[in-house]
């Protein structure tokens, strides 16, 4: 007869613990059993060493045979610091799990489980505290945390003091603040406040408050304001009429970088601003144009945010700015704005984020096949291509043309010296690197570098492999080559990754992308770099890969395209967040 298991539940009475845990407090009243003792203000109350072991780590310690001490011999323990009261409800909280906790025995109750190590009991006391913050007590509150490591508390009072900023910093305890603690609190994110305007004012007023002592802490406060966020109507302002600016070549030139963000926002666009989180209105995102599907040519802007990593739809491009069968769609971000331009179109579209809408520009100028547009100093520059003639003879190109938003034209620049078409670009040190791509009759690894100062084209360190149509960005200061095909029939691709440093002038290999690639979009963001989409050998490819370049390493991005694309674009932006909502995202 086989045996059958046998079923067992556990089974938790809280009647009865709740009963047993009273019981032996009785027992602890009634002094039964009972083989300790614990004085306080000569107050002596009896107790039980295996309960208060249990309980409580400095007790074990003491009672332990490893830590015999005089109180041990004597069967007394002495808490000679800590008010009888305090002790009464601490023995309390160990024998019954109860204590009554209010504003005038919780900060005790804390020094005292701190001492006695009862971590349960310090938080409870600690939480009462945190509830209890208001506008008189909450700089005292914030020490005393630090001072007994309640993490909880002190959170608590930081996020007060952030929440009642504009109040706080118009009192004297805000002026009474030392440097470390007035950086700390202008470093925070999470002030409440309605424009950073009012940061920089507490910050002035608290250096002005004891002017001999603290200006020359005024240069390293200035560095920890969000200038992003501040109008440059502000800025300008500051740099006109404050005195402790316009005095100071430190300040002043802290002041006159911050207007670099209004002047060239693009320059800022691979790097994460956080304005503050009552101020922030916009999300950087990534927004993704052009290239072919499986359905022909992609007409939709599909948009990335990245700390959610959640897609959704903008508006789609403007059909009059691409042409009927091309897939040659090429653009960049020039002044805040996304600008792209199509193989066949004289039409320049751009996107104005602030509107969530398009445009279209009838200029004099097209693009050609596997061109590249790049966004320089507030200035669009369009390299290379090709095209096919009126013999319908390919011809490729390394024209370069510059486009200038404001006035809509275009002007032509010094020629590269080999053509190409299917080659990428970036900027990196105010120069411009073009790189790779084919003559049309090979693929290249040759490199060559523009002076928009000069005028004037030269030779650059070539890479280790040759490339087309491979991606390329900046990141840590060094230019990142990706993917791309490795034959001019577009055969076979190129899988691995080289990164080129200034310093030393060389390219080296790092760690290869998990899928190999080409005709991707590329984007990054601090030290990441992210791929979007293109093909591999078999197919159109939806897929999102980033790269750690601190880790080197590789991975895979759950936030693939809502649709398959090959020769994407990507390109960073920031788009107001009251564009991007549930009704435009995609599931």
């Amino acid at each position: 007869m086989e045996r059958q298991d046998e079923q067992q539940s556990k089974v938790v009475d809280a009647k009865f613990k709740g009963e047993l845990l009273h019981k032996l407090d009785d027992l602890r009243k009634s002094n039964f059993l009972c083989d300790t003792t614990v004085r306080a203000e000569g107050q002596d109350f009896a107790a039980h060493r295996h309960v208060l072991s249990a309980a409580s780590d400095y007790f074990r310690a003491l009672f332990s045979s490893e830590f015999q001490v005089n109180e041990n011999q004597s069967n007394v323990v002495e808490l000679n610091d800590m008010k009888s009261a305090i002790i009464a409800e601490v023995l309390q909280f160990i024998y019954t799990g109860e204590t009554n906790i209010s504003s005038s025995n919780a900060q005790d109750l804390v020094v005292a489980s701190d001492y006695l190590i009862i971590p349960s009991l310090k938080s409870n006391a600690a939480q009462f505290l945190s509830e209890s913050l208001n506008a008189s007590n909450f700089l005292a509150l914030e020490s005393f945390a630090s001072k007994y490591n309640c993490d909880s508390l002190w959170q608590a009072a930081i996020k007060y003091k952030c929440q009642h900023f504009v109040a706080f910093v118009k009192s004297e305890d805000f002026l009474s603040l030392g440097f470390e603690q007035v950086k700390q609190l202008i470093c925070e994110d999470e002030l409440n406040v309605a424009e950073e305007e009012q940061v920089y004012g507490a910050v002035v007023a608290w250096v002005k408050h004891d002017l001999s002592t603290r200006e020359c802490c005024l240069p390293e406060l200035l560095s920890c304001l969000r200038l992003f966020s501040m109008s440059k109507y502000s800025l300008r302002n500051i740099l006109n009429t404050e005195e402790l600016i316009t005095k100071s070549l430190i300040c002043t030139t802290i002041l006159t970088n911050g207007l670099d963000f209004f002047l060239f926002p693009d320059r800022f666009l691979s790097t994460s601003l956080k304005h503050r989180t009552s101020i922030e209105k916009e999300e950087h995102v990534v927004i993704v144009t052009g290239g072919e599907g499986n359905e022909g040519q992609c007409q939709e802007a599909d948009c990335l945010v990245l700390a959610t990593k959640k897609w959704y739809s903008l508006p789609d491009i403007p059909r009059s700015c691409l042409s009927e069968e091309s897939i040659a769609y090429v653009s960049a971000v020039c002044g805040g704005f996304l600008y792209g331009m199509d193989g066949k179109t004289t039409r320049v579209s751009c996107f104005n984020p602030n509107d969530n809408s398009w445009t279209a520009k009838k200029t004099k100028l097209s693009s050609h096949t596997g061109s590249t547009l790049i966004s320089y100093k507030e200035e669009l520059y369009l390299i290379g291509g090709k095209y096919y003639n009126e013999e319908y003879d390919e011809v490729v190109t390394g024209e370069v043309h510059k486009y200038i938003p404001v006035c809509n034209e275009w002007f032509q620049l010094a020629s590269l010296e080999t053509v190409r078409f299917g080659h990428c670009a970036v900027v990196l040190d105010d120069l411009i690197y073009v790189i790779t791509g084919s003559d049309g009759e090979t693929c290249l690894k040759s490199v060559e570098i523009y002076n928009p100062r000069t005028d004037q084209w030269r030779k650059g360190t070539s890479l280790a492999n040759i490339r087309k149509s491979a991606a390329a960005t900046i990141a840590c200061g060094k230019i990142f080559v990706v993917g791309g095909f490795s034959h001019i029939s577009e055969a076979t691709f190129e899988p691995t990754c080289e990164v080129f440093d200034p310093c030393s002038n060389q390219w080296s290999l790092v760690s290869s992308p998990k899928v190999s690639r080409a005709e991707c979009g590329i984007v990054s963001v601090d030290d990441i770099v992210y791929l979007f989409g293109g093909e591999d050998e078999e197919e159109f490819l939806d897929s999102v890969e980033c790269f750690d370049v601190k880790r080197d390493e590789w991975k895979e991005v759950d936030a693939s395209l809502p649709r398959v694309r090959t020769r994407a674009q990507a390109c960073l932006l920031k788009l107001p967040k009251k564009f991007i909502s549930d009704g435009n995202r995609y599931i």
